[in-house]
């Protein structure tokens, strides 16, 4: 987690100014394109290079999914937001510049209606939409991109343990950082507000708002410990809930059903971030007990539970179980497949994902799985295939072009290898490998002339980039 959380800092409740700016307003003008994407890239390659996020396909979709749905209902501008998750049992979530969107497990775990979880998402994509993050800057600031990173690690040592923050090397003093974090009051208001307005365009229920308050002091109630990471980074005071309430009054009722996906991601999450033998027991316990909000999800968890502890036939026996609830969830069909794999009855695993894919054309966990089992057949023309036919759906996703890259070298075409290569450290946000991967792809002799030509131009192109962001 220390790897990644210099630049994991909660940008979104840093406020220097105490009025809140109009949409298109100057406050646009104050870090330029430029200087955003240097900020994204530097934040992005933290992500990818950090064991603490989360990469499985699934859950990473769900998240985006969730979020693009409120983009796409809720907001006017319609930003393009990376979404990204974090192991971290600490209930929160954050914003930061450059359009990104962290989110700790530890709030889905808490999140007891996707509404609820929806609120916090809005909350966060309100502050972007609002240009809150622009408002570390006054109108007369001169702060480069890199101050600004170096203000970031001075708020969260000042957040996290402010003994320390007098003695930390970074742009401007304790008290300052300080005096940043106390204009925070209007701007949690105002993204409050706009989120209720997100969440309602998007047909969930604006009280999960509420709910989500309620569930945080419920907690912070029965903890001896500190207040959750959310309460201590938004402030939820008396004023703010009635403020909240108050404006609920403007919104009709909505009965917003949680999907299943909602449960099916939480119950995966919990095996794959926590000690699964004993999870086992947990899932067990709750459907002895019937201590559960949806009975599908333990299965579904048990399944997965027993698939990491290699117990093949309980996970069987189990899935059964799962099975007769008939859902139609492609989380289901890739958990089948996934057990099938472990049983070595890769033909039905195949024929499973097929079935998926015709069924999810969207579902890229079925285009992974399906990819890994044309290679593991020694068929790499097959996969090579697939995966370029979705490319066009799927072009930032830097695990497709490594299994590319391998059904390449399976085919012998150490050209398009190296350039598949480097495309998936390009969208790790790794310029340097991408950069070195390409080179080795321009050095091989081809005969293939357009291949050659291509190389040499996204080399170059690689190069600048590069060189673009390291000024």
């Amino acid at each position: 987690m220390k790897k990644i959380i210099f630049f994991i800092t909660f940008f979104s409740f840093a406020l220097i100014a105490d009025t809140l700016p109009e949409l298109g307003s100057s406050f646009d003008n104050l870090i330029s394109s430029s200087e955003q994407k240097k900020i994204k890239f530097q934040i992005m390659r933290q992500v990818f290079s950090s064991n603490q996020v989360i990469n499985d396909p699934e859950i990473n979709d769900y998240l985006n999914n969730l979020g693009n749905e409120l983009i796409s209902k809720g907001t006017i501008t319609k930003p393009e937001i990376n979404f990204f998750l974090i192991n971290d049992n600490t209930i929160n979530a954050f914003a930061m510049l450059g359009n990104v969107i962290g989110v700790h497990t530890g709030l889905i775990f808490s999140a007891n209606t996707e509404s609820e979880l929806a609120s916090v998402l809005s909350h966060e994509i309100a502050h972007i939409t609002q240009k809150h993050l622009l408002r570390l800057f006054d109108s007369q600031s001169r702060n480069s991109y890199k101050t600004f990173i170096a203000m970031a690690f001075a708020l969260l040592v000042a957040r996290s343990n402010p003994q320390l923050a007098q003695g930390a090397i970074i742009a401007g003093s304790a008290s300052q950082v300080q005096n940043t974090l106390d204009y925070t009051r209007d701007n949690e208001r105002e993204a409050d507000r706009f989120g209720l307005e997100i969440l309602n365009k998007s047909g969930f229920d604006p009280k999960g708002f509420i709910y989500f308050f309620s569930t945080m002091q419920k907690f912070n109630n029965f903890s001896s410990g500190p207040a959750p990471a959310f309460l201590r980074t938004h402030p939820v005071t008396t004023e703010r809930i009635s403020d909240i309430e108050d404006r609920l009054k403007d919104f009709e009722y909505i009965q917003k059903k949680n999907s299943l996906e909602f449960f099916l991601v939480k119950s995966k999450l919990q095996v794959l971030v926590g000690e699964y033998s004993e999870l086992s027991v947990l899932f067990q316990h709750q459907l002895d007990t019937k201590n559960y909000i949806n009975e599908a999800a333990i299965y579904f968890g048990l399944v997965y539970a027993f698939i990491k502890e290699n117990k093949i036939n309980q996970a069987r026996k189990y899935f059964e179980k799962l099975n007769n609830f008939n859902y139609e969830s492609p989380m289901i069909l890739e958990l089948n497949a996934n057990l099938l794999v472990k049983e070595e009855k890769f033909d039905e695993a195949y024929e499973i994902y097929k079935k998926g894919l015709n069924n999810f054309p969207y579902h890229r966990a079925f285009v992974i799985g399906i990819s890994k089992l044309l290679l593991r057949a020694n068929r790499p023309n097959e996969c090579i295939q697939l995966i370029k036919s979705y490319l066009d759906l799927f072009k930032n996703d830097p695990y497709l072009y490594q299994i590319l890259s391998k059904a390449y070298h399976l085919n012998g075409n150490k050209l398009l290898e190296h350039e598949s290569l480097s495309d998936s450290y390009f969208y790790q946000y790794n310029l340097k490998e991408a950069i070195s991967q390409m080179d080795m792809a321009v050095r091989v002799n081809s005969d293939n002339f357009q291949d050659q030509s291509r190389v040499e131009y996204r080399l170059k192109f690689l190069k600048k980039e590069l060189e673009l962001l390291s000024d």
